[in-house]
């Protein structure tokens, strides 16, 4: 059984999905539950779960503030969340899991077989740690999880040159390391990536526009990059680069 505590300073949410752990997640023991950051602090101490359920807004001290306080985190989170959307960005481009409130039960099943397979894989929780860090930091200085064959990468946003469409893969070029293939497609790269410093130049390429060194109009348009890299621009996607970098 995995041993689990629910957080929520809304009641009627912990009721609720408690039922629904109930009823569709066997392998659940809720061993605790808990109305506010302060007494899920006490009850982590008390109950070493394997599980935290842990509402992301409460009054007075909110999750990401409690967990800073516990500082070494040992077990597996489930964030749960209203309508956060910046939370929730950082959730995805950290790679941990969350739900949206009003809470699905077949999203509460995916996300409680994907804790249940990180167990069996053994205790390790950089995710969290990671998230945390995006939390505090601003866009340019987050690190997103790109998928590996043994887990994730973890990869600062800012050293991302571009991304290449490879039919339902994505080759992501970085600073100073080797292109990685990722087993994510553009379009889904595309939502975890600032669009502050990201641009889509064609539809199989997402360019980091701090990168970008010349334009030119020869040959239909491209641009040049820092390192010399030439990247074709669609017509239909020429006129939005143009006046993002100022020239009309």
């Amino acid at each position: 059984m995995i041993r689990s505590i629910i957080i929520d300073d809304e009641q009627h949410c912990i009721k609720s999905l408690s039922k629904d752990i109930e009823l569709h997640c066997p392998s659940i023991e809720i061993a605790d539950t808990c109305n506010s950051a302060k007494e899920g602090l006490m009850a982590i101490k008390k109950q070493v779960p394997d599980l935290v359920f842990l509402d992301v807004e409460m009054p007075w001290m909110n999750g990401f503030e409690m967990l800073e306080i516990i500082g070494d985190i040992n077990f597996s989170i489930i964030f749960t969340t209203a309508h956060d959307e910046f939370a929730a960005k950082a959730f995805r481009i950290s790679a941990v899991d969350y739900l949206l409130k009003p809470i699905d039960a077949q999203d509460l099943v995916i996300a409680v077989q994907k804790v249940e397979k990180k167990l069996e894989q053994g205790h390790h929780f950089p995710h969290i740690n990671n998230l945390l860090q995006n939390i505090r930091q601003p866009f340019d200085e987050q690190k997103i999880a790109l998928p590996v064959r043994e887990g994730y990468e973890f990869v600062e946003v800012s050293s991302i040159l571009y991304c290449h469409a490879e039919g339902a893969y994505t080759k992501v070029l970085i600073q100073g390391k080797r292109p990685m293939l990722i087993s994510r497609t553009l379009g889904d790269v595309a939502e975890l990536l600032p669009p502050e410093i990201f641009q889509r130049i064609h539809h199989s390429t997402l360019v980091n526009v701090t990168y970008i060194s010349q334009f030119l109009r020869t040959d239909g348009g491209y641009i040049v990059l820092k390192n010399g890299e030439r990247l074709a621009v669609s017509k239909t996607r020429k006129e939005t680069l143009m006046a993002r970098l100022g020239l009309k």
